[in-house]
């Protein structure tokens, strides 16, 4: 197909995507390369490819100017008969066998708006020409002008000038030489691997750059390689350290072709690689790596700016590769990561070890739960950045935990399921004591969440007790009532994990059923006209909040209440005896006037035990009022308790702090084990 045909639309149809203007130069530089080794250059005679940069005349008033164009000079075989045909079709198989793809030069159009083409070559006879032409969106085969003629060059070579970059394009263009050597040698870098890769010089504002000093110097002298194979496919990995002048971020090319196609950031994939990383010398660099293999130079589009892969589902399908004959992107990613990781171990192991280090400072002072997950670190490490904050490492411990609990209760299903069948008793067992064991350390994990959980909450109880009135923003009353059980609430309303109830006493932990600082009479379980209220009321009997009516076979058999009492507070009249008024709260409930779906509740007897918890600050007048009451004093001096034979209940009168320091006690040997105690 000859190129005139609708050349203006096959531009528009041509993608250019990572470093758009730059695609064009990378595409005339890789036609250099080409030619140069299609001469087959006599011995002394070394190939030279020079790109001049042009910068813009408008700008001269600024440091540096920014790039407007490009001449690529080379000394190839030049556009001989052969060569010129093949620019002259669209989708020319000419070099197919390199990688090309016949479309190259439309790139040239896409970003610049024409090109001027000055080529030298031998004929049949070894005669050399030249042909100059200009390549723009008019171009016409059949030009006259670009009709041969006598050269006066002595050499074979060509001249590429790429001219005026468009506007769309200028600010995506390095402005700087540095960045622009850089994006060079990264696209070529398997290119100047080669041991007979040409002389690749940029000329740049006067200075002279030699490409190939550049990349011995910064890229070769660290280059490893590796080799894999993927459905028998061949792939090899190249990778490089780049120092941070030429570099910004660590990534994973794919090439065709010894070309750069598209890339992946590393540090998606390896958190560690979030920034700039030191090698043992102490410099930092960035980590280069690049794929190449068959299927790549196979599998790339007509544009060389992405391949045909196929979907990481197909695996699942499990289909033949001759069926689909396409590789998910994610497998070949996955193999070279791990290559990767061991280019990169030294490194890796000294940030490794630091993250450690502070993750075991994490669960030792915040997540003792975590513990367990400490023997298997390096399962978990590479999934945090280098400077992980507590955010970070509680959402990857948190997410490793939940994968031990759903390995483990798939195990404990299989190895149910394999009971009945087993013949081998002691590999049975074997299994078992391991899973028991595992299971053992998750059980211990989640007590360790739970004793934590304890330790924040006595913590937090222990601040607001000790701030001063005028600087608490809520009365403490509320405070601690809402820390030991939600106010306005009741168990069918909250999880038992939202409940602190152990702060008052252990018991308390097991109950059926909560009110907590409702009416009687608004009780969603209840039906009372009753307006006594107990700040928590608790009845110790499941079945009456079941689905199922109660019957007299399981009648409500105690009933717990607690009252809070404002903090501070000196005035009690000679009827605001707390005990008093909760044993009414109690006393109601026995005369059986509360009903459960319409239905009286049954009382297992009128003598029902009851338990009467208050908590409020012992002052003056309430000590005299539970000593009139007969109330027994505390050896702490702390608390009163007793038994009142007309109300048939007990009951614990305790100040704030003895609430808190009893907690505390019981709960120390937990903490002192799992080195949570506070020793300020």
């Amino acid at each position: 197909m000859s190129i005139r045909v609708n050349i203006a639309n096959q531009v528009r149809q041509t993608t250019v995507l990572q470093w758009r203007p730059l695609l064009p130069l990378f595409e005339a530089v890789m036609n250099s390369f080409q030619a140069i080794k299609e001469a087959n250059l006599s011995s002394g005679i070394s190939g030279r490819i020079t790109i001049e940069v042009v910068r813009s005349a408008s700008e001269l008033a600024l440091d540096v100017q920014s790039i407007e164009g490009f001449r690529i000079i080379d000394n190839g075989v030049g556009l001989d008969d052969d060569n010129y045909d093949s620019f002259n079709t669209a989708f020319s198989p000419h070099k197919l066998n390199r990688g090309g793809k016949g479309l190259g030069r439309f790139t040239w159009l896409k970003a610049f708006a024409f090109a001027r083409v000055t080529s030298t070559f031998k004929d049949e006879e070894g005669v050399l020409h030249t042909r100059s032409f200009v390549f723009d969106e008019s171009y016409d085969v059949d030009d006259m002008r670009s009709l041969p003629k006598p050269a006066e060059q002595a050499a074979a070579g060509t001249t590429v000038e790429l001219i005026d970059l468009k506007s769309d394009y200028r600010g995506q263009c390095p402005r700087t030489v540095e960045v622009l050597i850089q994006k060079l040698i990264e696209h070529f870098i398997l290119v100047l691997l080669d041991k007979n890769c040409p002389e690749v010089w940029v000329v740049d504002l006067g200075l002279k750059h030699k490409l190939n000093d550049v990349f011995e110097r910064d890229y070769k002298a660290t280059a490893s390689t590796h080799s894999f194979e993927i459905e028998s496919f061949p792939f090899t990995l190249y990778g490089f350290r780049l120092p941070t002048s030429r570099a910004t971020k660590h990534k994973l090319v794919y090439a065709a072709d010894q070309r750069s196609v598209l890339s992946d950031r590393l540090a998606d994939h390896l958190p560690n690689l979030a920034a700039r990383i030191e090698g043992s010398d102490g410099k930092p660099f960035f980590y280069l790596g690049i794929i190449q293999g068959p299927y790549l130079t196979e599998h790339v589009n007509t544009n060389r700016t992405d391949f045909e892969f196929g979907n990481p589902d197909d695996a699942e399908l499990e289909l033949p590769l001759s069926e689909h004959m396409l590789i998910a992107k994610s497998e070949i990613r996955t193999a070279a990561l791990a290559f990767v990781q061991e280019d990169l171990k030294d490194v890796l192991d000294v940030i490794n070890a630091a993250k450690l280090e502070k993750i075991r400072r994490y669960v030792r002072e915040e997540a003792p739960q975590y513990r367990i997950l400490l023997r298997q670190a390096d399962k978990f490490l590479g999934k945090l950045s280098p400077n992980p904050t507590r955010a970070d490492m509680e959402a990857v411990l948190h997410r490793e935990l939940f994968i031990r609990e759903t390995e483990l209760k798939r195990d404990s299903s299989r190895i149910i399921r394999e009971a009945g069948k087993v013949t081998d008793y002691d590999t049975y067992h074997k299994q078992f004591t391991e899973f028991l064991e595992r299971y053992n350390e998750l059980g211990a994990s989640a007590l360790a969440q739970y004793v934590q959980h304890r330790r924040i909450i006595i913590d937090f109880l222990e601040r607001t007790i000790r701030l001063p009135d005028d600087e608490r923003k809520f009365p403490l009353e509320k405070v601690v009532h809402q820390l030991v059980y939600p106010m306005q609430q009741t168990s069918e309303e909250i999880p038992p994990s939202e409940q602190n109830l152990w702060l008052i006493d252990e018991r308390l932990t097991f109950h059926s059923f909560i009110s907590s600082d409702k009416r009687n009479n608004a009780m969603s379980v209840l039906e009372s006209n009753d307006k006594q209220r107990g700040d928590i009321v608790i009845f110790d009997e499941k079945i009456i909040f079941s689905d199922e009516r109660p019957n007299d076979e399981h009648p409500l058999s105690s009933i717990i209440v607690i009252e809070f009492k404002q903090p501070g507070r000196t005035k009690y009249s000679a009827d605001e005896n707390p005990v008093l008024q909760a044993a009414k709260v109690i006393n109601a409930i026995r005369d059986g006037k509360y009903r459960h779906k319409g239905r009286a509740i049954p009382i297992a007897n009128a003598e029902i035990p009851a338990q009467i918890f208050v908590i409020a600050d012992l002052t003056p007048r309430l000590r005299q009022i539970l000593k009139d009451f007969s109330a027994t004093q505390t050896p702490d001096n702390q608390g009163y308790y007793g038994y009142h034979p007309n109300y048939r209940v007990y009951y614990e009168v305790m100040d704030y702090a003895k609430m808190l320091g009893d907690a505390k006690k019981r709960n120390r040997i937990f903490f002192d084990k799992l080195n949570l105690v506070d020793n300020r």
